[in-house]
């Protein structure tokens, strides 16, 4: 089979990946068992994750679209949010770094993914630092627009950790406060 009809048959996947699965995974699986396709694997590691919740699996096609080429910038954008999700920060953290290395990735794009990934850690400050990064690399105003949407989001959960952590310190000072007065 040559490449150029891996390359039509992944496209159609591609454009059926939304709406209709099954022939999604059917013509990557024929992709699949022909040549290395980093795209094929790339797409199949959403499958996994988004859709299949096998985060196992959808590791490993990650994985196996980057081995296969190093540069297929797709993976950078989705594999993290895999490691997002199991919580492998570090692993999250490399992935983006080399992503960041590379002259074609979107960093606009890839500052998102960092923003989300300390938003996880409930690192607010550095999620608004890397969403503020991210709108001044956007090339395009729908970006912009949704990083804006983004800030506000992090600053309201900024505003709830404070207050949630001020009625936890009144609470306390309040339970010393009647402790002591009983002992009187």
């Amino acid at each position: 089979m040559s490449t150029h009809t891996n390359d039509i048959l992944f496209i159609q996947a591609l454009d059926s990946y939304t709406y209709d699965l099954e022939q999604c995974v059917e013509k990557l699986q024929y992709v699949l068992g022909g040549n290395d396709h980093a795209g094929a694997n790339n797409l199949m590691g959403r499958i996994y994750h988004e859709q299949l919740h096998d985060y196992k699996n959808a590791r490993e096609y990650y994985h196996r679209a980057l081995c296969i080429d190093h540069e297929y910038t797709e993976t950078y954008y989705y594999y993290p949010f895999l490691l997002i999700d199991i919580c492998d920060y570090k692993e999250a953290i490399h992935v983006l770094e080399v992503g960041f290395s590379l002259p074609q990735t979107d960093k606009a794009r890839l500052q998102y993914i960092k923003a989300i990934l300390f938003e996880k850690q409930e690192q607010f400050k550095e999620a608004k630092r890397c969403l503020k990064k991210s709108k001044h690399l956007a090339l395009n105003g729908e970006h912009r627009y949704f990083v804006d949407n983004q800030l506000s989001r992090i600053n309201g959960k900024q505003k709830e950790v404070k207050k949630s952590t001020k009625k936890k310190k009144t609470k306390k000072i309040r339970s010393k406060l009647r402790f002591n007065t009983m002992l009187d």
